[in-house]
C-alpha cells in the first residue's frame, strides 16, 4: 500500500509530527509505503515562533503555489492521500475538490479549523460548508476527539487521539513530596495566553502557599508569580514535566477550543503528574474527574482544585500514578501504532 501524507509541517510542527511523522515505525513495521509532503517548510516554523509576519505571510502563499503545482505536475499515483485538515487555508472548496479528482483521500483533524470560516462574516460566506463538503468526499476522516462526530456534518468519522510514544517516557515520577509546588505549563505562542485564565488564581494562592509556574516554550511574566521560563527542546521536555508536580491545562470556552485534543494532557500524565484542565471535550475524555484529574467549569474550581492538590502529597501521588496507567492503556503509539496502520489497510481493500 502506497500512502501520500499531505501534512501541515515538517517534524518541526507539533501537529505534524505527532498525528503523522511518529507513526513511521509501525508504517514500516506492517509494510505500508509512505511519503511525507508538508505544506509549510522548516524555515516557516521558525518565522513562526520568531514572529516574522513578513517572511510567513510570503512563505504561505509560495507554500500554496508549490503544493498546487505538485498535485498539477509532478503526483505520482498513490492509494490514498491523507490530508491535514485541508490542503490549503482559506481557497474554497471548488480549488480543493478539483485538485483531488480522481483521486482517493482521507482528511485528519486535531484542531477544527473550519471554526475561522464559520465565525468570521467575510470566510462564512465563501468557506462556510468547505470542511463538511471535503469530509464526505473523503474515503473516511480521523479526528482527535469525539466533539467532532457531532460538528463536521459526514458519517466516515474515525476516532484517532494525539498519543506519545511510551519509549520516550520511560520514567515515571517517584517523589511526590516536596517544599516547592511546581505547577508546569507546556505549549507555544499561540496558545500562551490561556495562561491569563488561571493567573488570578495563582497570584491568590501564592501568597498563601510555596509554589512556582514553570512554563515551557513561551516567554511570560505574570505580576506576583514566581515564573520559571523554559525554552522547549524535544531533548528535555519529559524531563522538564518530570521535575514538577501539577500539569495544567486551562483553556477558553469557544468552538475551537472544542477542537482541541488535549495532548498537553497526555504528556502531563505519561509523567505521572496529577492535572487540572479546563472543561473542553478533549480534556473530559481524557481526566476521570477525581482520579487522575480535575476538570474546571469556573474560576472558583481552580482555587479549590489547586489547593487539595497543594495539600495532600498522597493525593498527587495517587492521581500521577493513575494517570500514567491511563496512558500506558489508551494514549500510546503502542496501542495505537499497529491499530493505525491496519486501518489503513483496512480501507485500502475496501
Amino acid at each position: 500500500m502506497k500512502v501520500l501524507f499531505l501534512s501541515k509541517y515538517n517534524r518541526d510542527g507539533a501537529s505534524s509530527r505527532y498525528r503523522f511523522y511518529n507513526y513511521k515505525p509501525y508504517f514500516d513495521k506492517n509494510h505500508i509505503e509512505y511519503n511525507f509532503k508538508p505544506l509549510l517548510d522548516d524555515k516557516y516554523v521558525l518565522n513562526l515562533y520568531s514572529n516574522n509576519k513578513k517572511s510567513v505571510i510570503v512563505q504561505r502563499f509560495l507554500s500554496v503555489l508549490k503544493r498546487f503545482y505538485f498535485l498539477m505536475f509532478q503526483y505520482s499515483k498513490c492509494d490514498l492521500i491523507v490530508i491535514e485538515k485541508e490542503l490549503f487555508p482559506n481557497v474554497p472548496f471548488i480549488v480543493e475538490k478539483f485538485l483531488l479528482r480522481g483521486k482517493s483521500y482521507a482528511l485528519d483533524f486535531d484542531d477544527y479549523i473550519a471554526t475561522g470560516y464559520k465565525l468570521n462574516p467575510v470566510k462564512r460566506f465563501f468557506f462556510r460548508n468547505k470542511i463538511d463538503k471535503l469530509a464526505n468526499g473523503a474515503k473516511f476522516v480521523t479526528v482527535g476527539n469525539h466533539w467532532y462526530f457531532s460538528e463536521i456534518k459526514s458519517d466516515n468519522l474515525v476516532y484517532l487521539p494525539t498519543v506519545i510514544n511510551l519509549e520516550k517516557y520511560p520514567k515515571k515520577k517517584l517523589e511526590y513530596k516536596t517544599d516547592i509546588i511546581t505547577i508546569v505549563w507546556i505549549g507555544s505562542l499561540s496558545t500562551g495566553k490561556y495562561l491569563q485564565i488561571v493567573a488570578p488564581t495563582l497570584q491568590k494562592l501564592s501568597q498563601k502557599y510555596p509554589i512556582k509556574l514553570k512554563v515551557i516554550g513561551v516567554d511570560i511574566a505574570i505580576e506576583g508569580i514566581d515564573v520559571e521560563l523554559v525554552n522547549w527542546k524535544e531533548a528535555t521536555e519529559v524531563e522538564e514535566l518530570l521535575s514538577s508536580d501539577i500539569g495544567i491545562m486551562p483553556l477558553e470556552d469557544t468552538m475551537w477550543e472544542n477542537g482541541k485534543c488535549g495532548f498537553k494532557l497526555v504528556q502531563y500524565m505519561a509523567c505521572g503528574l496529577p492535572v487540572i484542565a479546563s472543561a473542553a471535550p478533549a480534556n473530559k475524555e481524557i481526566i476521570d474527574e477525581g482520579i487522575n484529574g480535575f476538570i474546571i467549569n469556573n474560576q472558583d474550581d481552580w482555587y479549590d482544585a489547586f489547593e487539595k492538590l497543594i495539600l495532600n502529597v498522597s493525593l498527587r501521588e495517587q492521581f500521577g500514578k493513575s494517570g500514567r496507567q491511563k496512558i500506558e492503556n489508551k494514549y500510546s503509539y503502542q496501542v495505537w501504532g499497529d491499530r493505525y496502520s491496519d486501518f489503513l489497510e483496512q480501507k485500502n481493500k475496501k
